[in-house]
């Protein structure tokens, strides 16, 4: 059965445990930025690691150990490519590499590529089952928990930041206590970033208004509020973050719910969500407007905070975001129901319960989490009772 999710929900750490602890066989794929990773698993164990970001092909790593020139390479590359053969077994056996020196290559690749997804603050994954036939092939077995260690130490200053700044939403100005700013030794780059804190923009909005990368605006704010220049605003945290539990927990399950629908249906399943997502009453509908599975998550808990964003009454606004979500998640199962049947959609909620106990599992404990899920556990009981009572 295929898991699929979000890794602002699950991170990669989580995944490797879970598929590591279960004995797992299978691919799982990793999506986000334009790029993809795949981790091929064998009883628990990680057989080989792919990637579509050029510095983590092996040829990258063989030109920068000095193993081959770029025209040699690009020379290689053509000629396996002619044969039908992967580059390694090609260099193997015409000789520019042994078979001992090109498994210590893959094995360095299969690490650098499981780092780097440890880095990735968002993109969506699938893992599925499938057998994996590793005779004669050159894969080395790598620990998860090795792996989940190791990057964990190479990461350890930007995990120190990301509690600091614990969310892209908090919000930061200059602070009373900043001085005279003449005296002030900053690099261009800080003042940049200083003259962004202006006690509205979070940082988000920063790290987008500065065109600098994620990891490197962290790291001024995070240096910026150490040495004291800014500091967080009065704005509760607590509300964004709680937004940002909900949203994430039914990212997840619409998810699921479109990669049921998408091999039956097509490009068809976009049109569904838009038809049930006008069934709305008119309130849900502009809670949700911009709420659509083929955005990226993050680009979906940003449409919707902003307009949350407008509500003053936050408690009020949770429920009538639980109960638009929901109410979308029935028309839209009701509507695969009448298409494809209730075996189909009993999969689904099967899937979806599945999902939600991993949610229970893995995601950060919040009061918010617990809550949600067993709301929307209720929820899905219910249908799956109206479901069970149908003929298949």
């Amino acid at each position: 059965m295929p898991l699929a999710g979000s890794l602002e929900t699950f991170n990669i750490a989580n995944l490797l445990q879970f598929l590591s602890f279960d004995k797992k066989t299978g691919v799982l794929q990793i999506s986000g930025g334009g790029n993809t990773a795949k981790i091929f698993i064998k009883s628990g164990l990680i057989v080989y690691a792919t990637s579509s970001q050029q510095e983590f092909r092996l040829g990258h790593f063989l030109r920068s150990k000095g193993v081959l020139s770029d025209a040699k390479l690009q020379e290689c590359l053509q000629l396996a490519k002619e044969k039908n053969q992967q580059l390694g077994r090609f260099l193997v056996e015409q000789g520019y590499i042994s078979r001992s020196s090109l498994k210590d290559f893959l094995y360095l690749q299969a690490e650098e590529i499981l780092y780097d997804l440890f880095l990735w603050e968002a993109g969506d994954f699938e893992y599925t089952d499938t057998p994996l036939n590793v005779k004669g092939k050159l894969f080395i077995p790598l620990n998860p928990m090795g792996i989940i260690m190791e990057a964990s130490r190479r990461i350890d200053e930007w995990s120190i930041i990301k509690r600091e700044i614990s969310s892209e939403q908090l919000i930061f100005k200059i602070s009373g206590k900043m001085g005279d700013t003449e005296k002030l030794k900053l690099t261009k780059n800080e003042w940049r970033i200083l003259s962004l804190m202006d006690g509205n923009r979070t940082v988000k909005q920063v790290i987008n208004d500065s065109g600098y990368a994620e990891v490197a605006t962290y790291k001024i704010i995070y240096s910026l509020q150490m040495s004291g220049f800014i500091e967080k605003t009065c704005k509760e945290e607590s509300d964004v973050v709680n937004f940002i539990d909900i949203i994430n927990i039914y990212n997840n399950i619409f998810q699921i719910v479109y990669k049921t629908l998408k091999p039956e249906l097509g490009t068809m399943v976009f049109t569904i969500f838009a038809e049930c997502k006008a069934q709305l009453s008119p309130e849900q509908q502009d809670l949700l407007q911009y709420f659509d599975v083929g955005s990226d998550a993050a680009g979906k808990e940003q449409a919707l905070l902003e307009v949350i964003n407008k509500f003053q009454d936050r408690q009020q606004e949770r429920i009538l975001l639980i109960q638009s979500f929901n109410a979308l998640l029935q028309n839209i199962l009701h509507k695969e129901d009448e298409i494809l049947g209730s075996k189909i959609t009993r999969s689904t909620l099967n899937e979806i319960e599945q999902i939600l106990s991993y949610v229970k599992e893995y995601q950060r404990d919040s009061t918010e989490k617990i809550r949600t899920v067993h709301e929307i556990e209720t929820f899905l009981e219910e249908l799956l009772h109206k479901t069970q009572n149908k003929k298949s």
